[in-house]
């Protein structure tokens, strides 16, 4: 139980450290996040085609603006064909993105895997945890189009504002689901790595070659005499 205490002391000790960054961290994970992955969310259409939302990094904020539950890092431009104003929605990609990446790599990186199995589970992870936040930003848009923000009966898709209702709302979920997919990725990997080593062939045992007695030795192995020297005839 040792080895696994240690294993969960440092991934506590590292999503301590890690879990809150330095504003110029969180400020450029932002930007790096809204230049690809949210980049993608620009292509998605609300409203029959008629909704548009792009998300931009934005300055950390600390407490939460009025309106908003969350504090924010980046913001979600809202527009609609024909209308002029573009409303804007902070997000909070710590919360969202970052945390959850942090999570499956840590857990990743600290398990007992061999390199080549923690890279392939980081690499099937990583763009699962990416597609979930683009998809929790897309629910939260879909759901402010359709009246989320609104008074209760302006909500005009009864199974969206239950869906975001009960996943989204909840931030717990948004740790939740990153942990149970490392543990499914490291339980994967496990089992690979002992179907590997139970399938590789053992070297073959070189045993060192027995002495035969000198009865056993073949004609051309048998010790020949040696005469011994004769000396001078005695007078």
């Amino acid at each position: 139980m040792r080895p696994i205490a240690a294993r969960v002391g440092a991934f506590l000790v590292v999503v301590a450290l890690a879990g809150w960054p330095w504003q110029p961290v969180r400020r450029a994970f932002a930007s790096a996040y809204c230049a690809t992955v949210g980049a993608a969310l620009a292509s998605v259409n609300f409203r029959d085609g008629a909704g548009h939302a792009r998300v931009m990094p934005a300055p950390p904020t600390t407490v939460r603006r009025p309106g908003e539950n969350v504090t924010s890092d980046a913001e979600v431009e809202l527009s609609v064909d024909g209308l002029s104003g573009h409303p804007r929605l902070g997000v909070n990609l710590r919360r969202d993105a970052y945390l959850p990446l942090l999570l499956l790599i840590g857990a990743i990186a600290l398990a007992p895997l061999r390199m080549r199995s923690k890279a392939i589970a980081l690499l099937v992870g990583l763009p699962i945890v990416l597609a979930a936040s683009l998809a929790a930003l897309a629910a939260l848009v879909g759901w402010v189009f359709a009246g989320g923000l609104g008074p209760p009966d302006a909500m005009k898709s009864a199974s969206l504002d239950v869906a975001v209702r009960m996943l989204l709302a909840p931030p717990g979920n948004r740790f939740i689901a990153p942990l149970v997919l490392a543990a499914v990725l490291i339980l994967w990997r496990l089992r690979a790595d002992r179907r590997s080593d139970r399938q590789r062939p053992s070297p073959p045992s070189v045993e060192p070659p027995s002495e035969l007695p000198p009865s056993e030795l073949p004609p051309s192995e048998l010790p020949s005499a040696t005469p011994a020297p004769s000396g001078p005839p005695a007078s």
